[in-house]
């Protein structure tokens, strides 16, 4: 397989278990990271014939189609006319998807206004108009936002009298946010957050996560022309990769984890020298999500899609993954995750802390606890 590529990307796209489509996810984060040198687009469509049906189908699964088809636009003849036809019908499809969650985030915020509360948006519905070229090129399965506790009753109720209606409660017994909301269309589900993770979570150890400094890393915006709260930067970072390890822990591997590298890359590059690292570790006071932001930072230090300083200055800090861990970590990514398959091993994947006897007695004391 080595031999198949070229170019000026070679040593930081080939992987110890290359695939087609391991290529094509790389090369895919240099192009809309701005790295990539020449023939990108050639390097692209040449592990996208490579790639397996099912490799293809991870791809299109963790919402790759309206990237893969805006990066070889130029050049889609060279395409196999079966996954031509399907690029463009995802980027269809992502187009009339983004245009409905917007819509949705615009009632929701207006229904927070009503009641005097000012929204904070979560995840894709902030993410994919703050960094991406495009909205529609950031996927996402719901519309996630966080309220003050105290206004969330007003808000959902508010929500409902609009014709919205509650999903099936499978929320369990440590609810971060309400049993989700579906919009009287049918297609588009809200999440309203009271809090970021679960409380028995170890995330919420330390401060960073807790309701003060949320509200502190906050800041005023707009969506659409409507006034809404974001996150900084800073802790944005911070929570994608804290969020994108809790579900790995939770979820084992699925398509959808590959957006996490996409959305820590676009920050990153349209902040860059602005961001500010030492308030970042300034209130980074969380085993976890210190460790985390390591192996992110440094997954893609590795693949030369930032720069490796960050990374270094955690290592210092964190104290959760040492060397064999990280390797583990890294080599797990480029398999499963970027590599395109699901979990197939009788252990659970390697994340910060999985196998730290402390944190995990920790873990189910504060599980039964809860239960308690």
């Amino acid at each position: 397989m080595p031999g198949q590529y070229s170019g000026d990307g070679l040593q930081a796209v080939l992987l110890d278990h290359a695939t087609g489509i391991a290529v094509v996810i790389l090369e895919l984060l240099k192009h809309i990271g701005g790295s990539s040198g020449t023939d990108e687009a050639g390097r692209i469509i040449r592990a996208l014939d490579q790639a397996s049906e099912r490799e293809f189908v991870w791809a299109i699964e963790a919402g790759l189609g309206p990237m893969l088809l805006r990066a070889t636009r130029d050049h889609l003849a060279d395409i196999r006319e079966s996954r031509h036809e399907i690029l463009l019908s995802s980027d269809l499809t992502a187009r009339l998807r983004h245009g409905l969650r917007v819509d949705t985030a615009k009632e929701v915020i207006d229904v927070c206004a009503s009641v005097g509360a000012t929204a904070t948006l979560l995840k894709g519905i902030s993410i994919s108009e703050q960094y991406y070229p495009a909205g529609h090129l950031r996927t996402m399965s719901d519309v996630d936002v966080l309220l003050p506790a105290e206004a969330h009753p007003a808000v959902t109720a508010g929500l409902l009298a609009r014709g919205y209606t509650r999903g099936i409660d499978m929320m369990g017994e440590d609810p971060h946010h309400d049993v989700p909301l579906n919009d009287p269309t049918g297609t588009v589900w809200v999440e309203l957050h009271t809090r970021l993770y679960p409380r028995s979570s170890g995330l919420l150890d330390g401060g960073v996560f807790g309701s003060a400094n949320v509200l502190a890393q906050t800041v005023r915006s707009e969506f659409h022309g409507l006034q809404v709260n974001r996150l900084t930067p800073e802790f944005q970072l911070a929570y994608i990769a804290s969020s994108w390890m809790h579900d790995l822990t939770l979820f084992k591997v699925h398509p959808s984890f590959v957006t996490p590298l996409f959305d820590a890359l676009l920050l990153l590059r349209a902040t860059g020298q602005d961001l500010r690292w030492e308030r970042l570790f300034g209130f980074l006071d969380n085993a976890l999500a210190q460790s985390s932001l390591y192996a992110l930072l440094t997954y893609l230090a590795r693949r030369r899609l930032c720069e490796p300083s960050a990374g270094h200055d955690l290592g210092q800090r964190q104290h959760l993954v040492g060397p064999l861990e990280l390797r583990a970590m890294h080599a797990m990514i480029d398999r499963y995750v970027v590599g395109g398959r699901y979990w197939n091993l009788p252990i659970p994947p390697p994340v910060p802390g999985r196998y730290n006897l402390r944190r995990q007695l920790r873990k189910r004391w504060s599980i039964r606890r809860l239960r308690a």
